[in-house]
């Protein structure tokens, strides 16, 4: 058998083979369905990005008011430290916060979009010495949410608060991104 032969037969065979299925979900009723059913229970989920003048992370528990209310509003338990990024000291800001929110459905089982807002109560572990040791603030927030599964989504939000941080580290506007996972049924 010639090389040119076994090339023609090897392509005809690869052609002829039959496709993989597609290894994203295809969002359909009953997709949606599933994806809206998770994503109405509990949430953990876990941020970074810039806040105020400085870096933030930030790890937060999303409890839903209820098993009906609780699709469309619930609470928002907080930890968040936000790190002095040009400073020669390190004096971060590291708070808690209870946050009320509203969010839509998944539409399509793919996105939504969500906000809310609340009180933030902290304080410097390292102070520099300058300003009190411990605040209260508040602030607020708009998002919006992509479901990769189910159970898991990345999230980016938009907000701006108050300084807990004596010196205004963690006062002004704020643009995170993240992961969530979601414990509904």
């Amino acid at each position: 058998m010639s090389a040119s032969l076994v090339a023609v037969s090897v392509s005809v065979l690869v052609l002829a083979a039959p496709r993989p299925e597609p290894v994203a979900p295809v969002p359909d009723a009953a997709y949606s369905l599933r994806v809206n059913r998770a994503a109405r229970g509990v949430g953990i989920g876990i941020d970074f990005g810039p806040w105020g003048r400085g870096f933030g992370q930030r790890l937060h528990v999303d409890i839903p008011l209820g098993r009906r209310v609780g699709q469309f509003f619930g609470v928002r338990l907080q930890g968040t430290i936000v790190h002095p990024v040009h400073t020669p000291t390190w004096d971060p800001s590291v708070f808690g916060g209870v946050e009320f929110f509203g969010r839509s459905p998944v539409f399509g089982g793919i996105a939504r979009i969500y906000g809310g807002g609340g009180v933030f109560f902290g304080g410097r572990p390292n102070p520099t010495g300058e300003g009190a040791r411990y605040g209260v603030a508040g602030g607020g927030h708009l998002g919006i949410e992509v479901f990769a599964v189910p159970w898991m989504s990345f999230s980016v939000e938009i907000g701006g608060q108050g300084p807990v941080h004596a010196l205004g580290l963690d006062g002004g506007p704020s643009v995170m991104g993240g992961i969530n996972f979601w414990l509904g049924r």
